[in-house]
């Protein structure tokens, strides 16, 4: 299922990636990104598991505090290392793929799993990543996450489970095409925009602020 909601947003294709340091994607779907992808960045402690998968990356962004075992001379005209303490190795990633690289879109994977502060954190941060770039998604085995700050139509299937975050009290959604539908919505606890159900195979979400739309790749219905 996976595959089939996915190549509906991401045909398999080239487009920029971002590995981050959690639970790296096993998914034949998830690979084949990562292997086509225009642009490979990686925060710095993915990089043994990319390096287990045979896949180079163009850029490995961090403190590089992660790095000690890699051989010397390897891969060291790849490294860009960052110390700010003030952000995480995802945000450096991030901020080099946008100012030094110019990209205008990415896609992050393994920002999810192992340590739940990071998965949260990183999901949060989202936020902070839609006003450097004009699209970022985090997609692990288990759905997708985009973020929004205006109305948009999103592919899904009748029956996907669909959850909303909204970061503050003020942002407001709209949409018929949900089991529970949704006017003018707006969310005073995290958990309170969670576990909806598309009842299309689009839906039209009408967002005043910014919303974190989370999309399963579980199927109710079937």
């Amino acid at each position: 299922m996976l595959q089939q909601i996915l190549s509906q947003i991401y045909p398999l294709d080239k487009y920029n990636i971002i590995v981050a340091n959690g639970q790296f994607p096993s998914h034949p779907f998830l690979l084949g990104l990562i292997k086509n992808a225009k642009m490979l960045i990686c925060c710095d402690g993915a990089i043994h598991k990319l390096s287990s998968h045979h896949i180079t990356p163009d850029y490995i962004v961090g403190d590089c505090d992660s790095l000690q075992t890699l051989e010397d001379g390897i891969l060291n005209d790849r490294i860009i290392k960052l110390t700010d303490q003030n952000t995480n190795d995802l945000t450096k990633a991030v901020d080099f793929a946008c100012m030094q690289l110019k990209l205008d879109n990415l896609i992050i994977l393994g920002a999810t799993g192992l340590r739940e502060d990071h998965t949260i954190a990183n999901i949060a941060l989202l936020a902070e990543y839609i006003n450097k770039v004009n699209e970022v998604s985090i997609i692990s085995e288990y759905g997708i996450f985009t973020i929004h700050s205006k109305s948009t139509k999103l592919s899904t299937i009748n029956g996907q489970q669909v959850s909303f975050f909204t970061l503050d009290h003020e942002s407001s959604i709209s949409c018929k095409d949900l089991k529970w539908q949704l006017k003018n919505h707006k969310f005073c606890k995290w958990y309170q925009g969670t576990l909806n159900e598309a009842i299309a195979n689009s839906i039209n979400v009408e967002i005043i602020g910014t919303v974190i739309v989370y999309r399963t790749f579980e199927i109710k219905n079937i």
